[in-house]
């Protein structure tokens, strides 16, 4: 498998730790996030590639995979959180706007990239879902919806291009330590009318660990899931979520 990376919305949080351990392992990587994004600072700080994308805008999104070539890996991190309300007062722009980040541009990339991977005979695609994949999360079904599908899609693609040597995958994080689980958690706070300590205490007590997941232990998933000892693993959703229930 050759050893170039694309990581999506990887100027801050699980991205760009996830690309400072792949240059760390010696990986070529191409850093992309918003074009407004601090992203080519980072990348340089980290010796990586910088593509600027906005996730929302498909062509963009031809653009980076143009740019990205032929990579070895690549890591689906883009996402949004969407609005905390409930389905009857969710507006359909934001709705739309949720599942295009988080499960079109996934679809997209890998239309342009899986390919590529087929042809060389090697590859893997690892998608960053979310606990929120395996339940019911009131206030916040654009965001619920979108990561179902892409453990929808990871399953598939992952039947579709095994047999060529591609694997793909998806990590459901827990609550991962950072300004996005940050902001879910003031939102809950003002949704429920209950102060910001509660709120932080209701997401930590799901997690059997109670406390937050630091995003490198994502990117050492992602590292395992790049290395041999996993070459049979494919088609599955691996939680990193500290025993979330």
């Amino acid at each position: 498998m050759r050893r170039r990376a694309l990581v999506t919305a990887s100027a801050s949080g699980i991205g760009l730790v996830t690309v400072r351990a792949l240059r760390a392992a010696g990986w070529e990587v191409v850093l992309s996030d918003l074009p407004q994004s601090e992203g080519a600072a980072r990348a340089a700080e980290c010796g990586a590639e910088w593509v600027p994308c906005d996730l929302r805008d498909a062509a963009q999104i031809a653009a980076l995979a143009e740019a990205a070539g032929d990579v070895g890996l690549l890591v689906n991190n883009g996402g949004l959180a969407g609005p905390t309300l409930p389905v009857a007062e969710m507006p359909p722009e934001a709705w739309n706007e949720v599942l295009a980040v988080n499960l079109t541009a996934p679809f997209l990339l890998c239309r342009a990239l899986v390919p590529r991977m087929v042809a060389a005979g090697a590859g893997l695609v690892v998608n960053i879902a979310s606990v929120a994949a395996r339940i019911g999360y009131p206030n916040r079904s654009p965001y619920a919806a979108s990561k179902w599908g892409l453990l929808g899609l990871t399953a598939t693609l992952a039947r579709e291009v095994g047999a060529a040597g591609v694997r793909v995958n998806a990590i459901l994080p827990g609550s991962v330590r950072g300004p996005r689980i940050a902001s879910v958690i003031a939102a809950h706070a003002e949704a429920n009318g209950i102060p910001l300590e509660q709120a932080e205490a209701h997401y930590l007590r799901r997690q059997a660990t109670g406390r937050f997941i630091e995003p490198e232990e994502i990117a050492g998933t992602i590292l395992f899931l790049a290395s041999d000892a996993a070459r049979s693993i494919t088609g599955q959703f691996l939680g990193v979520d500290g025993g979330f229930e």
